[in-house]
């Protein structure tokens, strides 16, 4: 079981999509591809089930050509759109995947049990939700039970409860089998995730788990506050001679900074802001320079 990438590029024209990007993964866990809108994430996702073609590079799923017939039978793949017929039922869209992939000894009905699933077995699709539908479509894929899932954006859209629904579906299978996924909450997929690339402008520039991508950015902790106030906060750190590296996105301001002595015991609190340890949201930040749409609107207090 692996998946294999080599000094991949992806151009239109003048226009690269993908930078000599290198990535080898070859065991179960999820695999998390992060990055800002325009990154080249869903290219990538694209590319490595064969749906796209690299301008240059090589991309093997376990030691066949991502193009062939032999890699597309092992892979599994869920795109952003909702590919759902319509006007179908319910059972009809998991009867299409049991008999494209020949698949006789599962029962449907319990197979839609484990995802509670079952009691829309004869609703058309078109009247269910959004959440439901996005965990039927993910039930779809892991059907056929190949050893390697790519999901793009599976949860996109979604409430909190469905999208922690279907990263437990996620999470379940990939105990035997890799799963490669992309997504734009970032604190939630990161927390679900085992290992995790970072990609910034088409280039792979940070990997590891979350452990060691706040190892990689050197730094512990940040202070959040609005520009209007920000000057509070450099006076502070500067005072009790903090360093910082600071990282400014419309108006919020993000100052980087070690948790040392000098403050650790300072109510930041009482002036309206906080020290709080770094997530995976403040560390793509700190690396790509842009909060996710959600994360920036949250923080912003929008």
């Amino acid at each position: 079981m692996a998946v294999t990438i080599k000094n991949l590029f992806k151009s239109y024209k003048s226009n690269v999509v993908l930078k000599n990007i290198n990535i080898r993964v070859n065991k179960p866990g999820i695999y998390l591809i992060a990055g800002p809108n325009g990154s080249g994430k869903s290219t990538l996702l694209e590319i490595i089930v064969g749906l796209r073609a690299q301008t240059s590079g090589e991309v093997k799923i376990m030691g066949a050509s991502a193009n062939s017939i032999e890699a597309k039978k092992r892979i599994g793949f869920m795109s952003q759109q909702n590919s759902l017929r319509r006007n179908c039922y319910v059972y009809e869209e998991i009867q299409m995947i049991m008999k494209l992939f020949g698949i006789k000894n599962v029962d449907m009905n319990l197979y839609l049990e484990k995802y509670g699933l079952e009691k829309y077995l004869k609703y058309k699709t078109k009247k269910l939700s959004g959440g439901t539908k996005r965990r039927l479509l993910v039930a779809m894929t892991l059907l056929a039970s190949q050893d390697i899932i790519i999901l793009d954006e599976p949860v996109s859209g979604l409430d909190s409860f469905s999208r922690n629904e279907i990263w437990n579906m996620i999470t379940e299978v990939s105990q035997d089998r890799m799963v490669i996924v992309s997504d734009h909450y970032l604190n939630q997929a990161a927390q679900y995730s085992d290992y995790i690339f970072l990609l910034d402008n088409g280039k792979l520039i940070l990997e590891g788990s979350l452990k060691e991508l706040r190892s990689k950015t050197n730094k512990t902790h940040v202070v959040k506050i609005r520009r209007d106030k920000h000057e509070i906060v450099e006076y502070e750190l500067k005072k009790r001679g903090v360093e910082y590296e600071l990282k400014v996105s419309g108006t919020l301001y993000s100052y980087y900074i070690g948790m040392e002595k000098k403050v650790s015991h300072f109510n930041f609190e009482d002036e309206g802001y906080r020290i709080t340890y770094l997530d995976f949201e403040d560390i793509y930040f700190y690396h790509t320079g842009r909060y996710s749409h959600e994360r920036g609107e949250i923080d912003a207090g929008v």
